[in-house]
């Protein structure tokens, strides 16, 4: 499952393919219950599909791109001709842990 953050450009990693052949890649972000869908086209790899790496990272721009709700989202992963579908989830909150001697070991949610 891959996790993703709203109001952020999140930083996704996924293990390197024999059939990734270019350095461009589209995430589609369909909701698993509703019609919502992202599509993020023209990405590619911070390391530049680098032999040496295992990985590629691509950057999921949260912050000018929005979803209207949090929650699960298939993740589409486009290269070329071949699709990778992961789960995702969507956080839409903030955690803020609390201080002071009586509220000091409880964590607040807040929307975005």
């Amino acid at each position: 499952m891959k996790r993703l953050r709203k109001g952020i450009v999140n930083t996704l990693s996924f293990v390197k393919l024999n059939s990734f052949t270019t350095n461009n890649f589209t995430i589609t972000l369909n909701k698993v219950v509703g019609t919502e869908e992202l599509v993020l086209s023209g990405l590619t790899d911070n390391h530049g599909l680098n032999n040496c790496k295992d990985f590629i990272t691509l950057n999921v721009d949260l912050l000018t791109n929005t979803l209207e709700d949090g929650g699960e989202y298939v993740l589409t992963l486009t290269n070329g001709s071949n699709s990778y579908e992961y789960l995702a989830l969507v956080d839409s909150y903030t955690t803020t842990t609390g201080s002071g001697s009586v509220y000091g070991n409880t964590v607040k949610f807040s929307d975005l």
